[in-house]
């Protein structure tokens, strides 16, 4: 039974409309009128959902919005109370579709390497890459318009884009001011990062240049020579092999920085369940590197439509002087490009770098529009203060020059976090 199947029948906490325009005997009928002669749908079932699946399937951009993925998300992620997919018709006809779920979730911020907590929230959260379909300034706004009413409607928090190009006029929509009542806020620009693993004119892409494959072999010398034969690499892509494969990617994890900091989760299970559904559906690739045969740097992603998009990544600190993350990634791409994949999604990263693998980059924003409820007060009033208190310390930085303070900072972190580490706290 796929996915689908199992959930068209089973019995789940938001089975009960609260906002239904889809009808029994087939297409979406187009519900409020929109802006621009658009009208738009809101699904909030998984049998709404489900009557979506012959235009969706044709339209997914990334395994974030895979038709599947995502059904498969809503039947195994507990803190999801309801799906809530927008779609936008003209004449009749479906144009696009903007993919979210409402879910209580706590939110954070990190200031100075600190992860703050927040408050617990009903959020609207949308995907991704979440907009697919027909790309237009008119259906931009009618999504914007429908996003805010339906978030009203359902009584939510806060509406939160995780990544939104700041060029969209989606973007530019929500930006615009709403009065005391609804805020929107941007809490996060970041440059993501897009890399050709081919070049149109026939000749070798930026990453395998000869520059750059001169620096990879230099590097894998020095480690050879450190640990002679006892360096190996492997790809782990079959679900048979998943349980070896994870299990070394999380041996890793839980000795990196970013562990110490939250932003690596593979031992939830949630993260686990998400990762045996794309090895079930021949996505997912678990790159390690091993050194005398223990793991030691791990990379791991989905291959979805042509296009790999990293989501984890990390390596022993106790091998940073032979850059075990950069040899992996190194052949990573050298094995995806020799299997025809078409370019890299490098997330967020560090740009110097990513510039000179020749990589496309987009600016994009995490964006909040807070609703006038009172933990979505309170989450204005936290993102605005850590907001604040990051902006000031940054120019307070650039103006007394106090990099070396800032540096100082980040040492000390990263020396309590290896003695954690040593010690085997962080794995507590």
């Amino acid at each position: 039974m796929s996915a689908s199947e199992a959930l068209s029948g089973a019995t789940l906490p938001f089975a009960n409309p609260l906002v239904e325009c889809v009808p029994r005997s087939g297409r979406p009928t187009p519900a409020d009128p929109g802006a621009d002669n658009f009208s738009v749908s809101v699904a909030l079932t998984l049998q709404a959902v489900e009557k979506l699946r012959w235009i969706w399937k044709g339209w997914a951009r990334n395994p974030e919005t895979d038709f599947d993925y995502y059904l498969h998300r809503l039947k195994n992620d507990s803190t999801i109370l309801s799906p809530c997919v927008l779609t936008a018709y003209e004449d009749g006809i479906p144009k696009a579709i903007l993919i979210g779920q409402i879910r209580m979730r706590k939110l954070f911020a990190t200031v100075s390497f600190v992860k703050i907590r927040g408050p617990e929230a009903r959020v609207l959260e949308i995907e991704s890459g979440g907009l697919i379909g027909e790309e237009s300034d008119a259906i931009d706004r009618a999504m914007a318009t429908h996003i805010l009413q339906t978030a009203k409607k359902m009584r939510v928090d806060l509406v939160l884009f995780s990544r939104l190009p700041l060029q969209s006029e989606l973007f530019r929509q929500l930006q615009k001011p709403r009065g005391m009542l609804i805020k929107g806020r941007v809490p996060h620009i970041f440059r993501y990062s897009v890399l050709p693993l081919n070049s149109a004119t026939g000749e070798r892409a930026p990453a395998f240049s000869g520059k750059q494959l001169r620096e990879t072999r230099r590097k894998r010398r020095i480690l050879q020579r450190a640990f002679p034969g006892k360096v190996r690499f492997k790809c782990f892509s079959c679900p048979s092999e998943l349980d070896l494969g994870i299990r070394a990617a999380k041996a890793v994890s839980l000795t990196t920085w970013q562990y110490y900091l939250g932003q690596i989760s593979l031992d939830q299970s949630q993260t686990e369940a998400n990762l045996r559904f794309c090895a079930s559906q021949g996505w997912l690739r678990i790159y390690v590197m091993y050194i005398n045969d223990a793991p030691r740097a791990f990379l791991v992603g989905q291959l979805y439509r042509g296009t790999f998009y990293c989501h984890h990544a990390g390596y022993d600190p106790t091998f940073a002087l032979f850059s075990p993350g950069s040899l992996l990634t190194a052949w990573a791409f050298e094995d995806l490009a020799a299997s025809g994949v078409q370019e890299v999604d490098l997330g967020e990263g560090r740009q110097e770098h990513n510039r000179r693998l020749g990589c496309r980059a987009q600016e994009e924003g995490t964006l909040h529009v807070y609703f006038p409820t009172s933990r979505g007060i309170r989450l204005n009033i936290f993102f605005a203060l850590t907001q604040t208190v990051r902006t000031a310390g940054r120019k307070t930085i650039t103006e007394l020059r106090l990099n070396r303070l800032r540096s100082a900072w980040s040492e000390f972190l990263i020396s309590r976090w290896r003695a954690r580490n040593r010690t085997g706290d962080v794995c507590s």
